[in-house]
């Protein structure tokens, strides 16, 4: 059993979408990922504990699909699995590897610790991107669509970045909770 995908571009309570990828795209998504993992150090081999069946496959490729997974609101394992034949962006960070749920499920029991310091990092530049950037402040020649514009993200206040990657994290968690019950 899968479960039910939230493709929502609103923001949630956190301030943020589920899907990470309708406020700056695929692409820079996953540019910031792999940014974030150098930045963070977060490429070795060492997880949170003893290698298991998942260090087959890189890490640095493990971390990188389920911080996207993750940062575009895939949580369950399964689901991810499933992605690699219906989704173009899962099969490119794959880069042809087919890991199986078990290996992405044991992989982050063993490395949450990174996933959740990856995605927290990601979340935050995604963040300042959106409502942070030169293209988020109205220019000196600015329209009243543009003034409303700033009010709104002027209110919109800053999330919580390492709760929400907590929470995306435990998503997963019960997701494959639920799959095993089954």
């Amino acid at each position: 059993m899968t479960t039910a995908l939230r493709i929502d571009w609103r923001p949630v309570e956190g301030g943020l979408p589920e899907d990470l990828s309708w406020y700056i795209g695929k692409k820079t998504l996953v540019k910031l990922i792999l940014e974030a993992i150098d930045e963070g150090g977060l490429a070795g081999a060492g997880g949170d504990n003893v290698a298991t069946e998942a260090m087959a496959f890189q890490p640095a490729l493990l971390l990188t699909l389920l911080t996207y997974c993750y940062a575009t609101g895939v949580y369950a394992s399964i689901d991810i699995e499933l992605g690699l034949r219906h989704d173009q962006m899962i099969r490119y960070l794959c880069a042809n590897a087919c890991p199986g749920f078990q290996v992405i499920h044991s992989f982050r029991r063993y490395n949450r610790t990174r996933i959740y310091r990856c995605l927290s990092m990601v979340l935050r530049r995604v963040w300042e991107l959106r409502f942070c950037g030169e293209d988020a402040n109205p220019m000196e020649d600015i329209s009243y669509f543009a003034a409303s514009l700033g009010k709104l993200q002027a209110q919109t206040p800053v999330p919580d970045f390492e709760t929400e990657a907590e929470r995306r994290i435990a998503c997963g968690v019960r997701a494959d909770s639920m799959a095993m019950d089954l």
